[in-house]
């Protein structure tokens, strides 16, 4: 069980790692559009952003869960973590416009 907690862990931490790499892409972007007047690629970015935000603060309470349970060695709700990170995922990429896309 422990090395399941320890496995779930490092999932989380990579995934909150990716999606701060992902918001900070975005940010990066908006900046760019920012400057030739692109308002509503803006406004979708910052839509994207928000979303990002809030899969990072699901992920950082998860995270916090995670190391809650490595202390007290409790089963790990695998359900709640995986359907938290799937739903931040899906608003994630319903917000991503394929127009936004690069390359």
């Amino acid at each position: 069980m422990k090395r399941r907690v320890h496995y779930t862990a490092d999932l989380l931490l990579s995934l909150q790692d990716s999606i701060h790499r992902l918001r900070k892409e975005a940010e990066e972007l908006r900046e760019q559009l920012e400057t030739t007047g692109a308002k509503s690629q803006v406004r979708k970015l910052e839509d994207l952003i928000r979303d990002c935000q809030k899969v990072e603060k699901t992920l950082a309470e998860q995270s916090t869960d995670v190391a809650r349970l490595l202390k007290s060695e409790h089963e790990l709700d695998l359900v709640a973590a995986r359907a938290a990170v799937e739903l931040g995922l899906s608003r994630l990429r319903a917000a991503l416009a394929p127009e936004l896309l690069l390359g």
